[in-house]
């Protein structure tokens, strides 16, 4: 990782974000109420008495938000006395193992930078108070979400979890620009993308009738909280009633029926087992299933290997498809070889540059982990926890030390020569406190050890919910407003990959080729647990091949840990598996299809350069052949093999 000038300038959010954590710290160590004078001769020396009341108000307002509430104690001599309300505010008896912790990051580290999953800044920050910010496992991730988009998200799920409506600025499908005040219902993911179901609202706080829509986080331009209008969600809302699949984007215009023979892929099977329904036809079973765009549905029944079993426009939709890319030879020779091919560099989001609530709030959630003697941040757990470039984390590490103080009711730090780590020192006779989630970040949690399949039984789910949850959070807070979790994949399974990652492990295990084939024996060094399209991933270093090789979590039997051999491993998974480079003429195909792995090389008005890895099988091929002859494909293998899985079907 790049590391250049760690000392970025200090900006008047920085210093405000400072003031706010010494603030948060004076309280960590403070064994009896603070008074008032103490506070503003300490923090606000320079502000009269009424600024100081208004601005130190505001601070508090920010504290509370953040996780600590800061309540008046009473009176002496006329001075106001100020405590914090450590049952809501701070972790209540034991909290996790450093194990435990740890594990938890890995699980959920891969979530909490999914693009479908709205909870996922809320996420990174429950990650970052739990799972501290110790020298250990640190897992490669990049936020890809826009400045303007985290800052728009943040403001929608904090009106979902506060219950508050949301003024906003929506362009829709056919780029008409509205403003609207919305209930925001619950969130759901598509192809990489967050979805919000809401309901228009009034002023008074009445829903409007039959107004409940789907939108895009990507199309809003402006979110504003409206604390003056609260809602309820009715009973009978289930955001399972508008999840969509992707050809259903929009009102139905008509049923599809497609032949059930059991052996369809994992797409199509879940697909059919959470939409539409199965009927009996001439004998035979049939899914019927609503569609909102012919030629969507046509393409993307090719691709999931589903074939029509009526005779109707469907069934010649379908037939064009398979038609058009049979009869079409889609190589290019003049597309770049995917190593000459440059893809362009996403900054990472620097999170808290816009603003210093949320400078304040990540200062609050690293400082809150220096509990003991000894306990370390670093920049490089920063930087991967956050998603933020490793100069940043080190700037957040300077802005520690500068909020930490020097007297003995502030933290005493010691920053390492190279301003990497930030550590309390031994000896020291003050702490920081851990704080307790926010109402978000606990639903955050909560959702994504959904997502995991960790029952609430368990007994690491009631650690957290009894230690680290807010006080005001409720399983209601979940149930209709976020999808069900699609994984049918053996949690024992995930967990025991994680803990290998976690323990710098190997494992064995039998595992059965999603391209089909008889079960073989691996044993790898797992390097990486990740989601996409509803499938748990395992990337890890295959020691019998000697290579990089990515296995579906839900084929993987009688894992077993081993100790892992001492060999050097390649830094990138992915580095030697084989690239192609394909041009989308047609830009629908890309949200049509989950393409594993794409890259964006360049695009314009008519068509996007991408390469995405080529795995076994004919996955890909097959995808490809869905776009009905729209695409051009830099691999001459790739590209005959498209033409074949097409001429079969047809």
């Amino acid at each position: 990782m790049a590391r250049s000038d760690p000392h970025l300038k200090v900006t008047a959010d920085d210093l405000r974000a400072t003031r706010v954590l010494t603030l948060a710290v004076k309280f960590f160590g403070a064994r009896r109420p603070v008074a008032s004078s103490t506070i503003r001769a300490d923090l606000y020396p320079e502000l009269d008495i009424e600024s100081f009341n208004r601005q130190y108000l505001r601070d508090r307002e920010l504290l509370a938000t953040f996780g600590i509430q800061v309540r008046d104690a009473g009176q002496i001599d006329g001075d106001t006395l100020w405590k914090v309300d450590e049952l809501t505010s701070y972790v209540q008896g034991e909290g996790l193992k450093q194990d435990d912790a740890r594990m938890l990051y890995v699980l959920c580290h891969d979530m909490a930078f999914d693009q479908s999953f709205a909870y996922r800044d809320e996420l990174r920050m429950a990650l970052a108070k739990i799972s501290q910010m110790y020298r250990g496992t640190t897992l490669p991730h990049i936020d890809t979400t826009t400045p303007t988009e985290h800052k728009i998200l943040s403001t929608l799920v904090g009106c979902m979890s506060s219950r508050h409506a949301a003024a906003v600025s929506y362009t829709d499908a056919h780029g008409h620009d509205s403003q609207r005040t919305l209930a925001i219902m619950g969130t759901f993911g598509l192809r990489d993308r967050t979805y919000f179901v809401a309901s228009r609202i009034e002023k008074d706080g009445t829903l409007v009738p039959d107004s409940l829509r789907t939108y895009r986080l990507d199309r809003f331009s402006k979110a504003r909280e409206v604390a003056s209008i609260s809602y309820q969600i009715p009973l009978d809302f289930s955001v399972a009633d508008f999840e969509r699949l992707p050809f259903q984007i929009g009102d139905p215009v008509g049923l599809a029926h497609f032949r059930v023979t059991g052996e369809e892929g994992r797409e199509a099977t879940r697909a059919i087992a959470t939409h539409g329904e199965l009927i009996n036809m001439d004998s035979q079973t049939v899914w019927e299933v609503p569609y909102s765009a012919l030629q969507a549905v046509a393409a993307w029944s090719v691709g999931v290997g589903l074939t029509p079993v009526c005779d109707d426009e469907l069934a010649r939709a379908w037939a064009d498809v398979v038609h058009a890319s049979a009869q079409s030879d889609s190589y290019d020779a003049s597309l770049p070889l995917p190593a000459e091919t440059t893809v362009p560099r996403l900054r990472r989001s620097r999170a808290g540059r816009t603003g210093s609530v949320a400078v304040a709030r990540q200062l609050v959630a690293l400082a809150s982990s220096l509990t003991r003697e000894g306990d370390v941040i670093t920049a490089e757990h920063i930087a991967q926890t956050l998603g933020v470039d490793f100069d940043y984390a080190r700037h957040l590490i300077m802005l520690v030390s500068m909020g930490s103080g020097e007297s003995i009711d502030y933290l005493p730090v010691i920053l390492s020569d190279d301003d990497d780590e930030v550590a309390l020192m031994e000896g020291a006779g003050a702490s920081a406190r851990r704080v307790r989630l926010t109402r978000s970040e606990t639903i955050a949690l909560s959702a994504a050890l959904s997502e995991l399949g960790v029952p609430d039984t368990d007994p690491l789910a009631q650690t957290l919910a009894r230690s680290y949850a807010s006080p005001s959070f409720s399983a209601d807070d979940i149930a209709r407003t976020l999808e069900e979790p699609s994984a049918a994949e053996d949690n024992s399974t995930l967990v025991t990959c994680s803990k290998a990652i976690v323990e710098g492990r190997g494992l064995t295990f039998s595992y059965r080729p999603v391209s089909g084939g008889t079960m073989s024996h691996r044993q790898v060094v797992p390097q990486l647990v990740r989601r996409s399209d509803d499938s748990w991933y395992l990337d890890a270093f295959d020691l019998i091949r000697s290579d990089n090789r990515v296995f579906r979590i839900d084929r993987m039997q009688d894992v077993s840990l081993i100790d892992a051999p001492l060999i050097t491993l390649p830094k990138q998974p992915e580095e030697n598996r084989k690239l192609v480079t394909v041009c989308f003429e047609d830009r629908s195909y890309l949200d049509l299809f989950h393409w594993e792995g794409l890259e964006i090389v360049s695009s314009d008005d008519t068509s996007i350069v991408a390469r995405m890895p080529q795995f076994a099988g004919t996955w890909l091929a097959r995808h490809l052949a869905a776009c009905a002859g729209t695409v051009r494909i830099g691999d001459r293998q790739l590209a005959d093999q498209v033409r074949a899985v097409a001429e079969e079907l047809a």
